[in-house]
């Protein structure tokens, strides 16, 4: 009986090691993490007469559980750091778009640009980035952002060219023009 009591907590130790090691989600670590503890249950069972080895199956499931606890941890924070990297990265992104797109001068050259530039295009990918990461917020924040930076750009450089007469030193009101 204690032979195959050892035996059996080593394949359990062992898979064990093989599922934390193929674990790459929450989702694959709380299968995994089933899967032994069915097998737990399983050898409670077959050896529910001895206590001595109802204790230590208590204990390893304890300590398997914060086993794959830790790891779906340390994928929730690998997760998080990957998310907010492509976040920072997108708002240094757009604040360079803002800053380029107040040079344009025609509706066409901000639409142009917005269709075409390769920091544009890498803004549309990050968000399609987080979204693959599960992360909707955070892809709809920067989307927003990115629409809003266009529409105001548009709409400034129509009230410049609706107001301004010669030059940005020259305002016009209906019919009078005032420096």
């Amino acid at each position: 009986m204690v032979t195959q009591f050892n035996s059996q907590m080593k394949l359990i130790s062992q898979a064990v090691v093989n599922y934390l090691d193929i674990s790459d989600t929450v989702d694959k670590c709380d299968q995994y993490l089933n899967k032994v503890m069915v097998q737990i249950q399983e050898l409670e069972g077959k050896f529910a007469d001895f206590d001595d080895y109802v204790l230590e199956l208590t204990e390893k499931r304890e300590e398997l559980y914060n086993a794959f606890e830790t790891k779906k941890q340390d994928l929730l924070d690998k997760h998080n750091k990957k998310v907010l990297s492509l976040f920072n990265s997108s708002e240094r992104i757009l604040k360079g778009i803002v800053k380029r797109v107040k040079s344009f001068k025609t509706v066409e050259e901000i639409n142009g640009y917005f269709a075409t530039d390769i920091m544009a295009e890498k803004v549309r990918d990050i968000e399609d980035q987080l979204n693959l990461l599960n992360d909707p917020v955070k892809a709809d924040e920067i989307s927003a952002k990115f629409k809003t930076i266009k529409e105001n750009a548009i709409r400034q450089l129509k009230d410049k060219q609706e107001l301004f007469v010669g030059g940005e030193n020259v305002i016009k009101l209906g019919k009078h023009q005032f420096s």
